[in-house]
């Protein structure tokens, strides 16, 4: 699975703005990473930058794709300068040079994850299974005390290891050029929405 800064923005994307932001206003920024800057460490990326150089924090969304599968928000901070201009000074796992971000006033960083809002972009049963696995694993991931912890954060093994085993077979699965009535990937011979479809049907629901 490789999710980007989707190229423009779309009927799926607009209503995924719609639902993290309602009535709010998505901007390209420009990716310009700051030094020592961490990949996915936006919130202390932008304390630091605000140490050295003051301005502010701007939390918000940074709306993601993956083409023809799903769209996706990832809570986010943007450094915002003195004069007012924001600036995106985190680098990206992919080496994206623009984001997209919507601007949340009503969010601020408190130290706790705030889980990414999935929508798919086709009526499929294998990525709505990707996501409720993926919703899965962070709510594993934040269970507890664990919410307030940051960087790694240590789970016992049968918690996590089954939705990851399930995440990483949907995943292959979609990026296989599957859809849920192919046959699926474990061999059985059957379609996946009657083979692990049922049993990841008992584990997420629908």
């Amino acid at each position: 699975m490789k999710t980007t800064t989707p190229p423009r923005i779309t009927r799926h994307i607009q209503q995924l703005i719609e639902k993290v932001v309602p009535g709010g206003d998505p901007v390209y920024l420009t990716v310009q990473p700051e030094a020592g800057a961490v990949v996915n460490e936006c919130f202390p990326n932008v304390e630091a930058k605000i140490a050295r150089a003051s301005g502010r924090m701007l939390c918000g969304w940074q709306i993601w794709e993956w083409p023809h599968v799903m769209v996706e928000a990832e809570f986010h901070a943007v450094w915002v300068s003195p004069e007012g201009q924001l600036v995106e000074i985190t680098p990206k796992p992919h080496g994206e040079a623009t984001i997209l971000f919507v601007p949340d006033a009503r969010r601020t960083y408190t130290g706790t994850a705030v889980d990414n809002v999935r929508l798919p972009v086709r009526d499929d049963l294998l990525v709505r299974h990707f996501i409720k696995a993926s919703e899965a694993i962070v709510q594993v991931m934040n269970r507890g005390e664990r919410a307030s912890q940051y960087g790694q954060v240590s789970v016992p093994v049968h918690e996590i290891e089954p939705l990851m085993m399930a995440q990483s077979f949907l995943g292959h699965s979609i990026s296989s050029g599957l859809r849920d009535h192919d046959p699926c990937l474990c061999g059985s011979g059957g379609k996946y929405k009657r083979c692990h479809g049922r049993s990841f049907d008992l584990v997420f629901g629908q």
